[in-house]
């Protein structure tokens, strides 16, 4: 047994030293001071009587006699909690109390043992029998001490038996328990506390690991471009402080010679996230195989190496494609595209087993295919490049793929198309122009009145010479994109409520049953900041009604007003005339015009505090004779 007087030089003049429960250190292990369950003493002069911790009572030790002449013999007990040290590794188990009242400094025999679970304080005749006699000390330095006792080996194992107690005999030996020479009393206050060094196990999960973007799945060996380098693993520690400073590895090695295996570190670690290290793409070969694995370190334990994982690297660009089409001729032939018929495009990988698509666009290439630490862990994800729009796989390794693709624009147009290899790697730009004519866009045309503040509904029409039109895609004042099927007649009407008083703009194309599509075309309205007029007869530009032909003149509120009194209004220059609104803020005015030819009214809108607007707002029409 090892003698120990545990920090006792170093307080004994002050004292106590305290451990809080789960407290925890910058790097594992930790300490932690578990629970206590039960605490007190025995006195065999009551042998039946047990006697808890109290609180501003110390506890007693060894033989004393009272005034009576009783002799009084006592234990101390203590039982604490290891459930929350269960799944722990554990370093070390200290013992700690403090000495008080002491009967002989120059003497001092206690020793610990540890005994049967203990449910609560015993008595003298049921104190449970000891079992393993765990430490010792037989040094008097120090009178009164802090005492320290060794039981590392006990707390082990009772924590590796998943125990959920273990309980303690604190007395004076056998050969000097009846000599009142060695009694002495534990401090109240500090009473007996154990204290554990431990450490939460770190651990990996590498049903988590990652290489360029993408998951390894154990079995394959995936061709990856630059992006081969990207190695992530997933770690965690149940010690919250190490999960955010643990130290993972990273070992490289090509399959072909195991003995060049390299170790990259990284200290940096995000709970329930990835680590990752990025191996420099000047240390991975072009056309060679690497196979990887990880491990982690929280300071005090490391895990075993993980799984394997194996890329194949391969940085190499494949050839441009040939790029040709059968009704879409270059732009030099003079020629334009048919209209309203989608242009049907062969690109062609050339024999090139290394080829397996293409990607094409109009003007500019550049997809970045990878989110960097978007995943549900912080992996990167890198997306298949054949899900994204304007990809095409070839029909095998370096062979051909059709596209159907409609001009960008009218006029020229300047198509690129590269190749795509099985690592993601892409070729340099086919360039290949040709001419669209310059038609085929939409229309757009207002159903009724475009009046602000009421439902607006626009009609959209195939463009000149375009059939087969089946629906059509439109965005209203850059909202989202909208789909609206179209009629048997290749038309298609939609209502939306005019409520800016600044104007809308809607943004449309067709869609034809070919697969072509036409360019966009665009629409707008803008009101303005003065009465509008309307009317049932009257309208347009072509000759209507007739001299004596009543028709009706309906006023409407400037964009904007919530609010109008009435309005003002002038006939053909007359002298102007008041009018009252009706609660919705328009007027309606019956009038037969005079004169045929050209008519016109001149209308202000009036607040309700009988200010006039500054526009006015001029309506012309023309009357038949």
């Amino acid at each position: 047994m090892r003698t120990a007087l545990g920090l006792a030089a170093l307080l004994a003049a002050t004292g106590i030293t305290v451990l809080s429960a789960g407290s925890t250190a910058h790097a594992a292990p930790h300490y932690f001071t578990a629970p206590s369950i039960q605490i007190g003493h025995t006195d065999s002069a009551t042998p039946d009587q047990a006697y808890d911790w109290v609180r501003d009572v110390n506890m007693p030790i060894g033989s004393r006699t009272d005034e009576s002449g009783s002799v009084h013999t006592s234990r101390v007990y203590a039982t604490f909690d290891l459930t929350q040290l269960h799944g722990k590794r554990i370093v070390a188990g200290k013992l700690l109390m403090r000495e008080t009242e002491v009967s002989d400094c120059t003497k001092r025999a206690i020793e610990v043992w540890r005994t049967h679970q203990i449910h609560r304080t015993p008595s003298w005749d049921k104190a449970p029998k000891p079992t393993d006699r765990l430490d010792e000390i037989r040094t008097a330095q120090y009178c009164p001490a802090n005492l320290t006792f060794d039981v590392d080996g006990a707390v082990v194992e009772a924590v590796r038996q998943g125990k959920e107690k273990i309980s303690f005999e604190i007395r004076v030996p056998d050969e000097f328990e009846a000599d009142p020479a060695y009694a002495r009393k534990l401090y109240w206050y500090t009473t007996v506390s154990l204290s554990v060094r431990y450490n939460s196990l770190p651990a990996i999960d590498d049903h988590h690991m990652y290489h360029g973007g993408q998951r390894c799945d154990g079995t394959t060996t995936p061709r990856l471009n630059e992006r081969a380098g990207w190695l992530q693993g997933m770690v965690s520690d149940a010690d919250p402080h190490d999960e955010r400073y643990l130290t993972t590895e990273f070992a490289v090695w090509p399959q072909d010679d195991p003995s060049a295996r390299r170790v990259y570190t990284t200290t940096h670690s995000v709970p329930a996230r990835v680590a990752s290290v990025g191996v420099p793409s000047s240390e991975l070969e072009d056309g060679r195989a690497y196979s990887w694995q990880y491990r982690t370190n929280d300071g005090a334990d490391t895990t075993a190496w993980s799984r394997v994982c194996s890329v194949l690297v391969d940085t190499t660009r494949p050839g441009a494609p040939g790029v040709s089409s059968t009704n879409y001729p270059p732009a030099d032939s003079g020629q334009s595209t048919p209209l309203g018929e989608p242009g049907v495009f062969t690109f062609s990988g050339g024999g090139d087993p290394d080829i397996v698509g293409f990607q094409w666009g109009f003007d500019i290439l550049g997809v970045n295919t990878c989110s960097i630490g978007s995943g549900d862990v912080g992996q990167h994800e890198c997306t298949d490049i054949f899900s994204l729009p304007r990809t095409v796989r070839a029909n095998a390794p370096g062979g051909n793929a059709t596209a159907l693709i409609n001009p960008d624009r009218i006029a020229r147009n300047r198509l690129l198309v590269r190749s795509i290899d099985a690592a993601g790697n892409t070729s340099g730009e086919t360039v290949y122009e040709f001419n669209a004519p310059w038609r085929g866009e939409p229309t757009a045309s207002v159903v009724g009145h475009a009046i602000w503040g009421r439902p607006l509904t626009l009609k959209l029409s195939p463009g000149a010479g375009i059939s087969g039109t089946t629906r059509y895609e439109y965005q209203l004042d850059h909202g989202p994109k909208q789909v609206l099927d179209a009629g048997a007649d290749g038309t298609a009407t939609f209502t939306f409520p005019a409520t800016n008083e600044y104007g809308h703009q809607v943004t449309f194309r067709s869609f034809s049953a070919n697969g072509w599509v036409s360019p966009q075309a665009a629409w707008e309205i803008h009101f303005g900041p003065w009465p509008m007029v309307v009317s049932d007869i009257y309208t347009g530009w072509d000759p209507v009604g007739g001299v004596g032909v009543p028709g009706t003149f309906t006023f409407l509120p400037p964009a904007g007003w919530t609010e109008v009194k009435g309005y003002q209004y002038a006939i053909n220059g007359a002298e102007p005339r008041y009018l009252d609104a009706t609660p919705d803020g328009t007027a309606s005015l019956t009038w037969a015009p005079q004169v045929s030819g050209w008519n016109y009214f001149d209308v202000w809108a009036v607040r309700p505090d009988g200010t006039v607007g500054d526009y006015s707002g001029s309506y012309w029409f023309n009357v038949a004779e």
